[in-house]
């Protein structure tokens, strides 16, 4: 087996769908965890100013989390990213891209209020409070039923198991998928309600049924994440 280490903060987000690929396939990798005060000596060292970083066998360093994430379902194990659902499983990850995207302006506007045509600080202000406050809820009650529906219908191509059909086992589309669904659930993000899958029950069982994998549920059973969905 490679020697893997995977860099990032000490959060999920990016990496989390790497690490889980990695312990559904049974690789040994050293998770580094980076602490916020040490990034910006780190930041001018790496390639493009970015985590994660992955090196393989002591080689170069590897950037790109979706790269990362398609590697180690193609190099690490014969059912995360198979070969003849190669299609199904890059559709999949299509879905829940399109459903990231569309929460970033969101999400991002008080980290970065210039990417959206606001000045800096704009999140301070009682008008930013404000303006997120409006962008997040409704997201949540216009947007996010709409892509939970969406991934409702790929279980129900595969009969409610996983995002790809024919398959008994998860791919890298429900690494993927499952690790943006907790965040949504997890009481960090102001204005949204940890409550607010439960309005497409499929998809909450589904993600039930991932974290409940012996493999994800040793990891979570120190108790990241929402307690319904560990």
């Amino acid at each position: 087996m490679p020697k893997i280490k995977l860099t990032y903060f000490g959060i999920e987000a990016a990496a989390e769908p790497i690490r889980l690929a990695l312990v559904l396939s049974g690789q040994e990798f050293e998770d580094e965890r980076i602490a916020f005060p040490d990034w910006k000596e780190l930041k001018p060292k790496t390639p493009y100013g970015s985590l994660p970083l992955m090196t393989i066998d002591d080689g170069p360093v590897k950037t790109q989390s979706m790269a990362m994430l398609r590697w180690v379902g193609a190099t690490c194990s014969d059912t995360l990213y198979p070969r003849d659902k190669l299609y199904d499983v890059e559709e999949a990850l299509g879905v829940v891209d399109d459903m990231k995207k569309s929460f970033e302006p969101a999400m991002y506007i008080n980290m970065m209020p210039q990417s959206f045509g606001y000045p800096e600080g704009f999140g301070k202000t009682d008008e930013g409070k404000e303006k997120i406050k409006k962008l997040r809820t409704e997201w949540v009650e216009k947007e996010l039923p709409k892509f939970l529906g969406r991934l409702e219908g790929l279980l129900d191509k595969s009969g409610g198991k996983w995002l790809v059909a024919g398959l008994d086992n998860p791919t890298i589309a429900d690494c993927h998928a499952v690790v943006f669904l907790r965040s949504l659930t997890r009481g960090h993000v102001d204005y949204v309600n940890t409550q607010c899958l439960e309005v497409n029950p499929k998809v909450v069982s589904y993600v039930k049924r991932f974290c409940n994998l012996a493999p994800i549920k040793e990891r979570y059973q120190d108790g990241i994440g929402s307690p319904a969905y560990k």
